[in-house]
């Protein structure tokens, strides 16, 4: 048995020609070939894709709750209503007879939410680990493979708690059918508004929600494109720039109601959300009775099991739902009207 495989060190280092699945200069190849000679080291790492990934955890944007309902196709929560007299029909004038008191009541309903069972698998072939085997590749193909379907399998979740699934059978954050959809705040991009423009919007934005609300909630979270956010360090008004936007945002919005833990938040998703292909802000109050996103079944890989003589598959299953939206109204879509 020589010191690699079938070959000496030498001879490695002088003949021996390495065919990486993964071609680093051409990710579009299937395979990048390269001589080994005795000025070539093989890095002890392998060089992955990148991809969009939100800037804070998913439970920052709505809330989420793990392992409730597994295996159950829909999940079911009850809805009361207070129905009935109001408060002032429980005056009453003593000696005027009996039954006269106000009458109180309740009525039961109840709201569900799709369930979605997902699986993938990877294969492992006989030949496809002996090949990494006699190629001396630096790292596990296995190991990549399910670094490759865990990735898979977040940033489908990320997508879904932004924009639904395709099929339209399950919406997120920023497509509920529900929510009001406001198209006269956001004349503009942040960005591209005046001081007077920003001044109305600040003055205008939180009452417009807390009048959809019922006068009920003010917002504790502020969800914006990106473009928008990325613009919110410049100064107010550039002829005095003693503050910057978001400042100047954040305090209209907090002397004027909202929660000292108001938060700006961002994603590019937002950045084309609206139903013209234009930017949607979202004002919502970010609190498990107004959305959440349930997933009964984390992320679950399971050990690889032979199939015949030769191969070999693992699967992972999860299940999720889409952004439950439970109160609709204490959420308002501010679209963009122009760019």
């Amino acid at each position: 048995m020589k010191d690699l495989g079938i070959l000496s060190k030498e001879e490695y280092k002088n003949q021996f020609r390495v065919n990486n699945a993964a071609a680093f200069a051409t990710p579009n190849a299937y395979g990048l070939e390269k001589t080994i000679t005795t000025l070539t080291q093989i890095i002890a790492d392998v060089q992955r894709q990148k991809f969009y990934t939100v800037a804070e955890p998913l439970t920052s944007y709505v809330p989420i709750e793990m392992g409730t309902g597994a295996y159950g196709k829909q999940l079911f929560q009850y809805a009361v209503a207070q129905v009935g007299d109001d408060f002032e029909a429980g005056i009453i004038q003593p000696g005027n007879g009996i039954n006269k008191d106000a009458n109180l009541d309740i009525t039961i309903d109840g709201v569900s939410i799709k369930n979605n069972f997902w699986r993938m698998k990877y294969e492992a072939t006989k030949e496809i680990l002996e090949m990494a085997r006699v190629n001396a590749q630096t790292f596990s193909y296995l190991e990549e493979q399910e670094r490759a379907r865990l990735k898979t399998s977040q940033l489908g979740i990320q997508k879904i708690l932004f924009k639904g699934t395709d099929d339209g059978l399950n919406t997120g954050l920023l497509n509920n059918a529900d929510v009001t959809v406001n198209t006269s705040l956001l004349p503009a991009n942040l960005s591209a508004m005046n001081i007077t423009q920003l001044t109305n919007f600040a003055k205008t934005a939180i009452n417009t929600f807390f009048t959809n609300s019922n006068s009920t909630v003010f917002p504790n979270t502020w969800l914006m494109p990106t473009a928008d956010y990325m613009s919110l360090g410049v100064p107010v008004n550039p002829e005095y720039p003693i503050g910057t936007i978001r400042e100047f945002l954040e305090r209209a919005f907090t002397d004027a109601g909202a929660p000292s833990d108001f938060k700006i938040l961002h994603t590019v998703y937002n950045n084309t959300a609206s139903s013209t292909g234009a930017g949607r802000h979202v004002l919502y109050n970010r609190d498990a009775d107004v959305l959440t996103m349930y997933i009964p079944k984390p992320y679950t890989p399971y050990p690889l099991y032979p199939v015949g003589s030769l191969d070999m598959i693992s699967d992972a299953e999860m299940q999720f739902t889409g952004v439950w939206v439970k109160r609709p109204q204490e959420m308002l879509y501010m679209d963009v009207t122009t760019g």
